[in-house]
C-alpha cells in the first residue's frame, strides 16, 4: 500500500482524421496505430498480378498458433490456426499481412478466417492487438509467445463457414499489421484455415486501394513438412456428462458461493509471523485465504506461514533487468514445482509497480517482458493451481494519477487475475463502495479476468467509535460479493499513512461476520 502521488502528464493519444495516402506519403516505418504495431512493408514484388478496381484481398504472410499445455511445440507449418478454450487444451492464434506500398489509401478493411471445421465452435471470437516483431511463424511457442494486448474486435461465429472482423480503425495505411485470434468462452475450440491452406487462408479485404499491387497466393520458402499429430492427450475431449466426477473446486468454481475472506498482517510485539497468523485467525473467526509478502526472492515452501492448507496470495520482488538476465531462473523454476497442487496460489510479481517505474528503478517495458518470462517459468510446473495475478493501485485508474494502468499489462496471455489495492481516500467519510470499486470492476470484466481485492480499508473517521467503519465494512464486502471478486483482504496494519487496523468491536465483528 503507498499513498497516491501524482505522476507526470501523459502524451495525448488523440488520433488525427484519416487521410488517403499515396507512395509518398507513406510514413516511416515503426509507427504505432491504437495499440497495433506498424511497420513499413516491403514493395510488391514485380511478378505480382494487378488488382482490379475495388475491394483487394490480401492473403496472411505469417500466421501460427500456440498451445498452454504444451508450451514448446511449434506449429507454425500447420494447415490449420487455432482458438481453443477447452479444459486441458488452450490454444492463441497469430496472423499478420503487409498493406504494399503502392496502396493510394485504405479506407476500409476487413479481416476473414475460414472455418476448418465447424464443430464445437464458440459464439463469439475476439481479435486483439499484437506486436508485429519478437515473434515468427516458425519459431514461436507458447513458452515465448509475444503478448496480446487489447479487444480491437469481437465478431459471433454462429452462422457460416467465416468469421470476420471490422480492423478499418486499425489498417488505415500501409505496413505491417498482426493480430492475436483468442477465445472468450469456454467448452469451445476454434479451429481455422491457415495460409498453408491457400486460398481458404487468412485474408485482409481492404478497400480503396485499387492501385495495389496484389502478391501471389504466399508458398513456403521450403515445402512444408506434415505437421506432427496433436497428441490425443492434448486434444478436445467430449464434454462430460453428468456421471463422470468433477475435478477438486478452485476459486474460480467456489466463488459462485462467495467472496474469500483474508487479511493483511504482520507480527506485533515480538511475534513469529506463526504467532501473529494465529491470533488473526482468532480475531477474525478464521480467514479463507492469506495474503503473503516477500521484500525480494520469495522462500521456498511452505514458506513464512508453514503448511498453510488455504488459498494464497503471495508476492515477491526482483529487478525486471535481473529476471530477463535469467539470474533467477533456476530459484524461480524451483519455487513454482514445488508450489502446492491442492490449494490456488495466486503468485504476484512486484505488486504496486508503478511509483518504482515512475522513479526510474526500471521500466515498465522490462516490468512487462520480466512478467511474460516469468510465466513461462510457472508453465513449465504444470499445476493448474498456480495463478499469474497482477496487483496495481486501484489510485492508477483514476485521472488524477495521470496513468494508464495497461503501461504496467503484460497482457491478457500473461496474467490470469488482476489484483487490485483500494483504500478509501475520502478524509471526510466513508467512500460509496459502488464508487470505490467501480473502476475495478469495469476493467477487469473488459479484459475478461476474474479479479480480487489484494488490499483494502480505512481508517477511522474523525468521530467515528467504529460503527460507521462497521457498516461501510458490511456494504462494501457485499458489493464485491455480488460482483464476484474472488478473494478480498483487510489490511489489518498500523502504515505510515494511517492505522488501518480493526480494534474496534463494531469492526471486528464486521470483519468477522464476512469471514
Amino acid at each position: 500500500m503507498r499513498r497516491p502521488e501524482p505522476g507526470p502528464p501523459r502524451p495525448s493519444r488523440r488520433r488525427g482524421r484519416r487521410m488517403a495516402f499515396s507512395t509518398a506519403a507513406v510514413l516511416a516505418a515503426g509507427a504505432c496505430v491504437a495499440g497495433v504495431t506498424v511497420s513499413a512493408s516491403k514493395a510488391a514484388p514485380k511478378t505480382a498480378e494487378r488488382a482490379s478496381s475495388g475491394p483487394v484481398s490480401l492473403p496472411a504472410v505469417a500466421d501460427t498458433y500456440v498451445i498452454q499445455q504444451s508450451p514448446a511445440v511449434r506449429r507454425g507449418t500447420s494447415a490449420t490456426m487455432s482458438a481453443a478454450a477447452w479444459p486441458g487444451w488452450n490454444t492463441e492464434g497469430y496472423v499478420a499481412f503487409e498493406v504494399p506500398r503502392r496502396a493510394k489509401g485504405v479506407r476500409t478493411a476487413r479481416l476473414d478466417l475460414t472455418f476448418e471445421r465447424l464443430a464445437n465452435r464458440p459464439s463469439t471470437l475476439e481479435l486483439r492487438s499484437l506486436p508485429t516483431a519478437g515473434w515468427s511463424e516458425q519459431g514461436t511457442t507458447w513458452a515465448d509467445r509475444p503478448a496480446a494486448g487489447d479487444v480491437l474486435a469481437s465478431a459471433r461465429s454462429a452462422e457460416g463457414g467465416t468469421v470476420s472482423f471490422d480492423v478499418s480503425r486499425w489498417v488505415d495505411r500501409p505496413g505491417r499489421y498482426a493480430f492475436a485470434v483468442t477465445n472468450p468462452g469456454q467448452w469451445s475450440a476454434a479451429r481455422f484455415h491457415a495460409r498453408e491452406s491457400g486460398p481458404r487462408g487468412p485474408r485482409l479485404v481492404v478497400s480503396d486501394a485499387s492501385d495495389v499491387a496484389m502478391p501471389p497466393a504466399p508458398r513456403p520458402s521450403r515445402p512444408a513438412p506434415t505437421p506432427s499429430p496433436v497428441p490425443s492427450s492434448e486434444r478436445p475431449v467430449p464434454k462430460p456428462t453428468a456421471g463422470v466426477p468433477a475435478p477438486a473446486p478452485s476459486d474460480d468454481d467456489r466463488i459462485r458461493k462467495g467472496t474469500l475472506c483474508g487479511a493483511s498482517f504482520e507480527p506485533e510485539g515480538g511475534q513469529s509471523v506463526k504467532s501473529a497468523l494465529k491470533a488473526t485467525d482468532q480475531r477474525y473467526g478464521g480467514m479463507e485465504m492469506t495474503r503473503v509478502f516477500y521484500p525480494g526472492l520469495p522462500a521456498g515452501w511452505p514458506g513464512k506461514l508453514g503448511d498453510d492448507r488455504r488459498t494464497t496470495v503471495v508476492s515477491f520482488k526482483m529487478n525486471p533487468r535481473d529476471v530477463l538476465s535469467g539470474r533467477h531462473d533456476d530459484r524461480m523454476r524451483t519455487w513454482f514445482r514445488d508450489a502446492p497442487g491442492d490449494r490456488d496460489v495466486y503468485w504476484v510479481y512486484y505488486h504496486e509497480p508503478e511509483d518504482n517505474i515512475a522513479k526510474g528503478e526500471f521500466s515498465a517495458a522490462d516490468y512487462r517482458a520480466a512478467w511474460r518470462r516469468l510465466r513461462s517459468l510457472a508453465d513449465k510446473a504444470g499445476n493448474k493451481r498456480l495463478k499469474a495475478t497482477l496487483v496495481l493501485m486501484s489510485w492508477s485508474l483514476e485521472p488524477g494519477s495521470r496513468r494508464d494502468w495497461r503501461d504496467y499489462y503484460p497482457g491478457r496471455g500473461v496474467v490470469q487475475v488482476l489484483g487490485w489495492d483500494a483504500y478509501n481516500l475520502s478524509k471526510t467519510g466513508y467512500q460509496d463502495p459502488a464508487e470505490m470499486y467501480r473502476k475495478i470492476i469495469s476493467v477487469s470484466r473488459s479484459e475478461r479476468l476474474p479479479f480480487g481485492v489484494a488490499e483494502t480499508g480505512s481508517h477511522l473517521m474523525g468521530g467515528d467509535t467504529g460503527a460507521k467503519r462497521a457498516a461501510w465494512l458490511r456494504e462494501m464486502t457485499n458489493h464485491l460479493t455480488k460482483n464476484k471478486a474472488l478473494w478480498a483482504a483487510y489490511f489489518d496494519l498500523d502504515w505510515h499513512t494511517g492505522d488501518y487496523r480493526l480494534r474496534d468491536a463494531a469492526g471486528i465483528k464486521a470483519w468477522r461476520d464476512f469471514c
